[in-house]
């Protein structure tokens, strides 16, 4: 894989319009070059006067050499030309990638819905406590608990 690494600053009356230049017309136009994997336009933060970066990464050298031949490569530059965005001659490299890796975007998780169990326990939990009293006595009433001699049939 190759990036192809781009830097410039802009003039500062111009950033807006550069910034939506980059998203309207270069990332477009890029999605729609064969070799193109993907695009990266890049503010560069700490800059003190506006400075951004384009990392584009190309399946190979063979497919961004192409590219700049590509009649929707050379008509966004020559808007970009016109445009006027830039403060300093942009700086361009071609690298070569030896390793990489990419991790997705960790999605954010929901909260898990409670069980029916984690249900039934925060009802138990909710009602008042009976003391030992009570509970034998109410085991009594519902037949549960203490069982006696019982007669066949009852």
């Amino acid at each position: 894989m190759f990036i192809h690494i781009w830097r410039m600053r802009a003039r500062k009356k111009r950033v807006g319009d550069y910034e939506k230049f980059g998203r309207q017309v270069t990332l477009p136009s890029l999605k729609k070059i064969d070799g193109c994997l993907g695009a990266h336009f890049i503010k560069i933060f700490e800059a003190r006067k506006p400075e951004y970066m384009w990392l584009v990464f190309w399946r190979d050298h063979k497919a961004l050499e192409q590219a700049r031949t590509n009649p929707l490569w050379r008509e966004q530059i020559k808007r970009f030309e016109a445009g006027k965005y830039y403060k300093s001659i942009p700086l361009e490299l071609v690298c070569e990638a030896l390793e990489s890796f990419t991790q997705p975007p960790a999605k954010p998780k929901r909260p898990a819905r409670p069980s029916k169990a984690a249900k039934a326990s925060k009802v138990e939990e909710s009602q008042p406590e009976e003391s030992p009293a009570e509970e034998s006595a109410a085991a009594e009433s519902s037949g549960q608990g203490v069982t006696g001699p019982m007669v066949e049939g009852e």
